[in-house]
């Protein structure tokens, strides 16, 4: 545990030193976070329900972003300039330095996702959760799983330059099947809207969901994130590369 406290301490002094992701992971999340569901509240007063809905799929869209593609750019950089193979080097097990990494982005995801909806209850009325906890449980267990199939997602991208592109669909699909985008995929096949929920942000927003209207599907969300846990883990275990394709 002390080894993995320190790899994750290690990380997270580099993710606040780093420009780019408090540019693209931090700035572009409390933005998008905060500025959209605000615009809606003061476009459409008095709806409460217009407000958490829009909270909710912008919360998918950024935990996507702070956690899927941070990780995915955070360990294909660490992989292409060898810092994985040297940390492996110093004696530390391959649990420590993946756990590490994706315990540090992962906090850092939780974080922004809890401000984000801490400020939008100061600033835009956004109501109250019945169960507040349960909603911090989702929100540290959903970031966790992201940053976990972040770090999956890398056996995908051969460089680091391209983790951010490779990784976009992920956000395109998690903004869409959660409402992010609006009720977009209302005007889709309705087949379409039950397979975006199988993502892991489907699973995200019904537990987010439940906590604040007790409305959610429970079952589905604990489900959901069990299982998109259980194939993170797997690729990770049997497809995870910790150096570069040779050319």
């Amino acid at each position: 545990m002390r080894e993995f406290m320190a790899v994750a301490r290690f990380g997270g002094r580099l993710y606040w030193r780093d420009k780019v992701a408090l540019s693209t992971s931090v700035a572009l999340s409390l933005g998008l976070g905060i500025g959209l569901p605000y615009l809606m509240a003061k476009v459409r007063p008095g709806a409460p329900g217009v407000l958490l809905d829009s909270h909710l799929g912008l919360l998918a869209m950024i935990m996507t972003i702070a956690a899927v593609m941070q990780t995915a750019v955070t360990l294909t950089a660490r992989r292409d300039q060898l810092i994985l193979k040297r940390m492996r080097a110093t004696g530390l097990n391959d649990r420590e330095i993946i756990g590490g990494e994706i315990g540090n982005i992962a906090a850092q995801t939780a974080l922004l996702a809890l401000v984000v909806t801490i400020v939008l209850y100061v600033v835009a009325g956004l109501q109250t959760p019945r169960q507040p906890l349960v909603l911090v449980a989702f929100v540290v267990v959903g970031a966790a799983v992201l940053s976990l199939l972040g770090a999956a997602w890398t056996v995908v991208i051969s460089r680091s330059e391209l983790a951010a592109v490779i990784t976009m669909p992920w956000f395109m699909l998690a903004g869409l099947g959660a409402g992010g985008f609006g009720p977009v995929v209302e005007l889709l096949p309705s087949w379409v809207g039950t397979v975006l929920n199988l993502l892991p942000t489907g699973g995200i927003v019904e537990g987010a969901r439940f906590a604040y209207t007790g409305q959610g599907n429970l079952p589905f969300a604990l489900l959901n994130l069990a299982v998109w846990t259980a194939i993170g883990l797997v690729v990770i275990r049997h497809r995870f590369r910790w150096e570069p394709r040779k050319s």
